[in-house]
Order: C-alpha cells, then structure tokens, then sequence
C-alpha cells in the first residue's frame, strides 16, 4: 500500500480546481472526500481546470513546474457535455431495445468518470512532489468522450470477437456474453441482475427458482448452447422469476450461492441493512469505497497528515 505522507510539508497539500463544468465540479468533489484542500485560485503546483474551446493549445508549454490537468465534458476543444460524449463514442448505441432509439447515460456519468480520472492525476501530480520529483511544465487533457470511448473499444465485440455483437438489446448482454444467462429480469416486485459464469452458476440460478419442470429438461441444460438461442429459456426463467419478490429472491442466492442479485434503491439498502458496515455515513450517503486512516510513525505516534487508503 503506498502511503501519502504530507506530514513533512510547509503546508498541507492543495489542488487549484479552476471553472465550473460538471467535470471539475466532480473532480473538486472527489479530491475533497479524500482531504485534499481546493482552492479557486492558481496557487497551487496542480492544477484542475474546465477546458475553453478558445483557451490555449494544448501544444503551449505550461509554466516550469506546474501540471496542468484540463478537463473536457466532451471532446478536447469542443463545447459540449456528457450526453454529446455517449453519442460520439459510441456508447449511446447499444443502450436501448432492438427495435428502438439509442438512450443516453444516467445523468453526469460521463463527468463524473471524468472528473474521477482528473483527481487521480492530481494526486499522481501530489505524489511526485512528495517524492520530490523534479519535472518540466506538462500538460495533461482528459476527455469523457476518450473515457467513453475506451470504453467501446473493450466492449464492441462479443465473446467470440463478432462486432456484431455492438448492438441494442434491451435489458440483457448480446447473445447473454456466451454464456447464459446475463442481463436484468423483472421478478414481482422489481428487477434482478443475473450473471451466469459457469454451469454450476446457472444450477444454482434454478435452485433460486425453485427448478420449475422446464429447469430439469436436457434442452436448457447447457448455458453456452443457451446463449446462443435464449429466446424460450428468457420467457421461462421471466415467467419462474415473476414469482418471487427481491428480498426472497436475495436470501435464496445467499444460501445457494447463485450469482443474482436484486436492484434496490439506496434507500431501500438502509431499510434492509443489507450492506456492510460504513457503506453509508451519517447523512446516508455512499462514502467512498476505501477509507482515509491516521497512520502510526515508527515510534508509534500517531501522525495524522499521512493518508492511508483503506479498502473495504
């Protein structure tokens, strides 16, 4: 685990985050939940800014010293947002039913993602100077539109490299990614996620349902052979799941071991108490999913300017 030790610093560490798009406003958000000081201001060694079409080029030196992080809500050097940088990557393509339009992102995703990488080179940025590395101006440009687009690139084929595969299908994966099932069911009362990843998974999934007659016919016996022609075994399993709400669906999957899990709103978690301790603080928020700890020096002191990441 590598440690930020900031204790040997005339000042606290500090990351200039500069305008006021939604990806600087979460790159600001996410430095500011792990204890890096903000400011609004260039008074800092690093820097955060929203990226201006008309600002300079990205081939300009910055000043000797300085990291300048330059965040785009959609492409370097073009006006936009989020929903401008799921069209152009090429993720707005496959959200959606086969027979309908491409659908957008969740709001923010794509800024937050962004904003999220922006705060990770600034710590890179905060650890070279702990360190005491010695660099040149640079310049780094980060682009949700990029982001998304790695995204795609991973994706844009299926499990046997098809690009065919990169199309709308509504609430499950093309062909169930090869192996049966996966993708998002109704049940009663709402909706569950299922990944199958072997055929011991998916006896387990028919464990969950009670192994209707259907489940213990040779002809939905193989997973891979199923994925590639779901369309009776979808209805089947839909019609089993329409039996069970989330809760009984949830406790089944606990004690067989099945890889399903239902959608719950946060606060349907709180109601339930069904996640670890410190998943959400005081004001019933999702904390972050590591923690932030003092660490003790060699002498056992307590020294409360290093952090230390905690995962959970």
């Amino acid at each position: 685990m590598r440690t930020l030790d900031f204790s040997g610093l005339a000042s606290p560490p500090r990351v200039s985050v500069l305008g006021e798009t939604a990806s600087v406003f979460y790159a600001r958000h996410w430095l500011n939940q792990i204890g890096i000081e903000t400011s609004t201001a260039e008074d800092s060694q690093v820097i955060v800014e929203a990226g201006r079409p008309a600002g300079p080029s990205p081939l300009d030196p910055p000043i000797g010293g300085i990291t300048r992080i330059t965040l785009w809500d959609f492409q370097q050097g073009w006006d936009g947002n989020g929903l401008h940088a799921a069209a152009a990557a090429g993720v707005s393509w496959v959200i959606g039913h086969a027979d309908g339009p491409p659908l957008a992102l969740p709001i923010d995703i794509p800024e937050k993602w962004c904003g999220l990488i922006g705060a990770n080179w600034a710590l890179s940025a905060l650890l070279g100077i702990e360190l005491g590395n010695t660099i040149p101006g640079r310049r780094v440009d980060i682009a949700s539109a990029d982001i998304l687009r790695s995204f795609a690139d991973q994706n844009a084929g299926n499990h046997a490299e098809v690009e065919q595969g990169w199309r709308r299908n509504g609430s499950v994966a093309v062909e169930h990614g090869g192996i049966y099932p996966q993708g998002y069911f109704a049940c009663e009362d709402g909706h569950v996620g299922i990944v199958g990843r072997s055929r011991k998974d998916w006896e387990a999934i028919r464990d969950v349902i009670g192994r209707p007659q259907w489940a213990d016919d040779p002809r939905f016996d193989d997973p891979f052979e199923l994925a590639a022609n779901p369309e009776e075994v979808d209805k089947l399993l839909t019609e089993a799941l329409s039996g069970f709400g989330r809760d009984e669906l949830l406790d089944k999957s606990v004690r067989t071991g099945a890889t399903l899990a239902p959608v719950y709103s946060a606060n349907e978690l709180l109601e339930r108490g069904i996640t670890r301790s410190g998943t959400f603080n005081e004001n019933q928020t999702a904390n972050l999913p590591f923690e932030i700890i003092p660490r003790g020096d060699s002498n056992g002191n307590e020294k409360n300017d290093d952090l230390v990441g905690a995962g959970h």
